[in-house]
């Protein structure tokens, strides 16, 4: 039964970041571009970083015009935590390199989620998957909440 109530766990855990686009434990996750972004008026852009909260960039890389592999110094862009979903934006006074014209230039790697377990998963989002697991094994003819989902109404990203 243990293994089943995991699943189920799992099932619904995987249902709320569907609902909320939001990472819930910790997970890694890439953005791939064929350029690094361009902003308004062809300006830096910023990459957008979706299923928050994000917890930290683990690295940006690019080829460079020659076809190497380069690694961005973290110096040269700043990381927007705050909103949701997060941005990665050049550092102050910086702007992005250029990158070689191919697919798949410049890679952002970065980690998102409450943590790297439930203990620091809201208790909102916490309660909605427990009650859904409890309607997943509750005897049939059980009652089912009509107001279950409105737990997640404030987790939801819009954007």
């Amino acid at each position: 039964m243990d293994d089943q109530v995991e699943k189920a766990v799992r099932f619904y855990t995987d249902e709320v970041e569907a609902l909320t686009r939001r990472a819930i434990v910790e997970q890694t996750w890439e953005v791939t571009l064929d350029a690094f972004p361009i902003g308004m008026r062809g300006g830096a852009g910023a990459f957008e970083l979706d299923n928050p909260p994000v917890i930290a960039v683990l690295q940006i890389s690019f080829y460079d015009p020659d076809g190497q592999l380069r690694l961005l110094d973290p110096q040269d862009y700043q990381v927007d935590r705050l909103s949701e979903p997060g941005y990665v934006v050049p550092a102050r006074g910086r702007t992005w390199p250029v990158s070689e014209e191919r697919v798949h230039a410049v890679s952002l790697r970065y980690t998102a989620g409450y943590g790297a377990d439930y203990s620091a998963v809201p208790e909102g989002i916490q309660g909605y998957i427990l009650g859904r697991v409890y309607e997943h094994f509750a005897p049939e003819g059980t009652r089912t909440s009509e107001t279950l989902h409105r737990l997640l109404d404030r987790y939801k990203v819009y954007g």
